[in-house]
């Protein structure tokens, strides 16, 4: 009689706290979907987690209820309650099973990790960028860096994140991984991406007054698609290098002779300043798209993203420069300078 007297109310407030929790649970995308191998090992890992809490958290909510319930004190009674002895086999068992499933959860957490940074040979290397407020990828060996990070469908992606000023923290939902950038220490992570699409990068660190726009994305992209882009990039690298290497210097100029260097006149030779010198156009889209297409949409044309749309703005070539030199709001300052400035300007004017 005892026990049925306890039992009933018991099954009945635990049913409803099961359901409860099991709607929480279910009805609720608590996790993006996965976009690569390492995201659906970590989600099943934490829908393992997430259940094995779950029924520890039905038991205790429902004895917690029913005894506040049950067992109150009258009103007004300040006495204490009587004394009562240890349950010696409960203790063992509340002991004993969250030990074991903590042993448990310890060796899978283990596998995870293990096979989740496992490195294939083929392993495409790209180096991540992180500086106030912004993301920018290199690709080693190519001359390539990027706003967005673009890679190929089912190749493992080793990433070596770094910061250049403060500690931010690099984290694709999707792929299930997140890691910190440090000044100073070159921190490797381990992608292989599953599903083409283009998922968002955020900064999960709080890093400054622009942390919340720290934004960029990443492209995955099949692997034929992949092959085009980057021979189409090394293109653009050359391109631009080859407009923009030769600098008219004592050392390679040829000497000015009433042959061959027509007149400086007013009409035809502006003074050589930082503020209207020429910069190459495609050459600058280059490097516009590597430090600054993070935040511009449409590499300045569409609008949406962290910064401005350029188009239409009363820019002039000084007060560009002057920005990219000393930043303003939450754009930072000193992204590029030199030649790379000359020609980001140059590219900045044309579509303006």
């Amino acid at each position: 009689m005892y026990k049925s007297k306890h039992t009933l109310p018991l099954v009945i407030i635990g049913v409803i706290v099961a359901a409860l929790t099991a709607a929480q649970a279910l009805l609720i995308d608590w996790l993006p979907p996965a976009a690569s191998e390492q995201a659906g090992r970590t989600s099943t890992l934490l829908t393992f987690l997430f259940w094995s809490s779950a029924v520890f958290f039905v038991l205790i909510t429902t004895v917690i209820i029913y005894s506040v319930w049950k067992f109150r004190a009258p009103k007004g009674d300040m006495s204490d309650g009587p004394p009562i002895h240890g349950n010696t086999k409960l203790e063992i068992v509340w002991t004993a099973v969250p030990s074991v499933l903590l042993v448990v959860v310890a060796i899978y957490g283990y596998i995870v990790l293990e096979r989740n940074e496992a490195v294939a040979a083929d392993a495409l290397k790209v180096d991540v960028y992180a500086q106030q407020f912004a993301w920018s990828y290199g690709y080693p060996g190519t001359g390539i860096q990027t706003g967005v990070l673009v890679v190929p469908e089912g190749r493992q992606v080793e990433l070596h994140v770094r910061a250049r000023d403060v500690i931010h923290n690099f984290w694709v939902p999707e792929f299930g991984i997140k890691g910190d950038a440090v000044p100073g220490i070159d921190h490797v992570l381990w992608i292989n991406p599953t599903k083409v699409g283009t998922y968002p990068v955020v900064c999960s660190e709080l890093c400054g007054v622009g942390h919340s726009v720290m934004r960029s994305k990443v492209e995955v992209v099949t692997p034929a698609a992949f092959q085009t882009w980057l021979t189409k990039s090394k293109a653009g690298v050359a391109q631009g290098t080859a407009k923009s290497a030769p600098a008219a210097t004592a050392a390679n100029a040829p000497a000015a002779t009433a042959a061959n260097a027509p007149a400086a006149t007013a009409a035809n030779a502006p003074a050589a300043t930082a503020a209207n010198a020429p910069g190459d156009v495609a050459a600058g889209k280059t490097v516009f798209e590597a430090k600054c297409g993070g935040c511009h949409a449409g590499l300045g044309t569409e609008a949406g993203g962290v910064g401005p749309k350029l188009t239409g703005l009363p820019l002039t070539l000084a007060g560009v420069k002057t920005q990219i030199t000393n930043g303003k709001g939450i754009m930072p300052g000193g992204l590029v300078s030199g030649t790379d400035m000359d020609n980001v300007a140059a590219y900045v004017m044309s579509i303006n």
